[in-house]
């Protein structure tokens, strides 16, 4: 076990925090950690030269100041756990199949294995299925995704969890853009080699151009990598907007994260935002009274400057328009003809084969290298792992909630509303590129948030002392009386 120049950093920050810190600012932490998506805090040369993301690191510290003696904090884990109860269910079959799995099933089917230790690298090489370091890395991580929704729920249940939750989310979607930026124009340059020394993980970094295109990826080993992680936060932040939650600073961030995942070169980024406009456009259609009239004026402007722009480029840069054009075709509609798209198919399929084989059981999250989090899921955990994940997005949603579809109710409804859209919505591009069944630390905090605002929001509630302090702390005032029809007032 090494511990890292980040997890050395990282470990002086948390200190301090846990002696000087509030439990917010270990959200914060948590959060801001989790822009570092090719960084290693601890590498597990033990175990294949596994590593300790900063975000799993960070998450160390949380716990800890929430269960250290005297902690106020301890009576929130019963009910944190209670409302996780299907993702519960989720994590501890995935972790039981990912032991049972590959040992039951051994070469009984032969799967790609999300790390070759061979000299494997052929676009359709397989293995024989069998028990690896993998196995016992993905339950490390399903495991950290339920402490992680698990400690956000109690911390937005206490004073500062909105401020934290909400600014933070605006300084993360600000620093991840620019690192981006940076990261693309600063390319032969001393910032790449910078960017670089960040990049200590064991992940295979690929190829960061396409037909003259630089391809942004920042800190993290690739643009889908870097794109689903903006992607998460990009619909947070439109959501908040859209519910008039600190609308301006809100909306400048995802305004941003938008732009700069289009020019990202990630089939991730597009196949996202177009998912998010058809969502948002379908949305606005069936429920407007849900929508502020300033939020929908805005959507529109925002939708003519872009088609004004396109038009100004195509007439002034038709070559450059053109050439954006072709790169949106390749990575989306001539993808699933290319090599690459071959490829893609062929691992998600291996879910659909290993449900069969297995009986519906799964074979083990971590047994096998998919490209979709739907068949990712199908293949590791089975039957029971489809039902407790698909049932924890729908606890999670709540389609009934008014607030799950705009601004409805008091301010804590509101900011549950948007943390569950954001949760279900940012799965979007891991259905078309997930790797493994382990659900990210993004959704896991979102859909830790919006559990525990719309607990706030019930009435006869022990935490609705709280939620007065909570909405006070953020800045954020109860909206005037909701009329009719859940329109929130201008």
């Amino acid at each position: 076990m090494t511990v890292t120049f980040i997890g050395i950093i990282m470990a002086a920050i948390g200190l301090l925090l846990l002696i000087r810190g509030s439990l917010a600012a270990m959200l914060a932490f948590l959060m801001l950690s989790g822009m570092m998506g090719g960084s290693a805090a601890i590498i597990l040369s033990a175990i294949g030269g596994s590593s300790i993301p900063p975000a799993q690191f960070a998450l160390a510290f949380v716990w800890l100041r929430m269960v250290i003696p005297g902690s106020r904090f301890l009576d929130s884990l019963g009910p944190a756990f209670r409302q996780n109860f299907w993702l519960i269910i989720f994590v501890v079959y995935g972790v039981a199949i990912g032991y049972v799995g590959p040992r039951l099933f051994a070469g009984e089917i032969n799967v790609t294995p999300l790390r070759f230790s061979g000299a494997g690298g052929g676009l359709f090489d397989t293995a024989p299925l069998m028990p690896t370091s993998q196995n016992m890395t993905a339950s490390v991580y399903l495991i950290g995704a339920l402490l992680t929704a698990v400690a956000t729920y109690v911390a937005c249940m206490y004073r500062g969890g909105a401020n934290a939750l909400v600014k933070t989310a605006v300084v993360v979607a600000w620093v991840h853009a620019l690192t981006g930026i940076l990261g693309a124009v600063g390319r032969g340059t001393p910032i790449e080699s910078f960017f670089e020394l960040l990049r200590n993980a064991n992940y295979t970094q690929h190829s960061q151009a396409y037909e003259g295109f630089i391809r942004i990826n920042g800190i993290f080993p690739e643009p889908s990598s870097w794109s689903a992680f903006a992607f998460s936060w990009f619909v947070f932040l439109a959501e908040c907007w859209y519910r008039s939650i600190e609308p301006k600073s809100t909306g400048r961030a995802a305004l941003l994260l938008a732009l700069v995942m289009f020019f990202s070169t990630s089939s991730s980024a597009y196949v996202g935002l177009g998912g998010y406009a058809l969502f948002f456009a379908i949305r606005m259609s069936f429920f407007p009274n849900l929508a502020s009239h300033s939020r929908i004026k805005e959507a529109i402007v925002i939708g003519l400057a872009g088609a004004v722009l396109t038009a100004i480029l195509l007439a002034v840069l038709p070559s450059f328009t053109e050439a954006i054009g072709q790169m949106i075709d390749d990575m989306l509609f001539a993808k699933a003809d290319s090599e690459s798209g071959r490829q893609r198919l062929f691992w998600a399929m291996q879910g659909i084969d290993a449900f069969f084989m297995s009986w519906g059981l799964g074979i083990g999250p971590g047994s096998f290298r998919s490209s979709s989090l739907a068949t990712a899921i199908i293949g590791s955990s089975g039957l029971i792992g489809v039902i407790s994940f698909v049932a924890y997005l729908v606890i999670v949603f709540e389609p009934r909630r008014g607030s799950s579809w705009g601004a409805a109710g008091p301010m804590a409804a509101r900011l549950g509303g948007a943390a569950a859209t954001a949760a279900v919505v940012s799965q979007i591009p891991a259905l078309v590129a997930a790797a493994s069944p382990v659900p990210t630390s993004e959704f896991a905090i979102l859909a830790g948030a919006a559990l525990a605002f719309r607990r706030i929001g019930q009435p006869s509630n022990a935490a609705t002392e709280v939620q007065g302090e909570v909405l006070a702390e953020a800045g954020m005032e109860e909206p005037a009386p909701i009329r009719r029809g859940w329109r929130v007032a201008d």
